[in-house]
């Protein structure tokens, strides 16, 4: 969880601020939001799977393996991340 506030917080770095954006993007893609906030991001974010935290802080969440675990994840529990249900975050690694 540690690793997850600390990225969230980071408000400094512009990749991450990139990275946020990309994100915000995508749920909108996923039509899982028609206009998220940045709070609508941080409930997505916070629900991700430790193996996506993981790999996307290494790599980036731009980039296109992590784009598809993401994608991935987001259409296993879209009707949830509609919803903003408190989904149980997988710490499988």
């Amino acid at each position: 969880m540690a690793m997850r506030v600390r990225y969230w917080d980071d408000l400094e770095t512009n990749t991450v601020q990139i990275e946020k954006q990309f994100l915000q993007q995508l749920l909108i893609e996923q039509g899982v939001f028609q206009t998220p906030t940045l709070e609508d991001v941080k409930y997505f974010f916070f629900s991700l799977p430790s193996i996506i935290i993981v790999k996307g802080y290494a790599l980036g969440f731009t980039s296109n393996d992590i784009k598809a675990m993401i994608s991935q994840y987001i259409q296993e529990n879209k009707s949830s991340l509609m919803q903003r249900e408190a989904l149980k975050i997988q710490y499988r690694m």
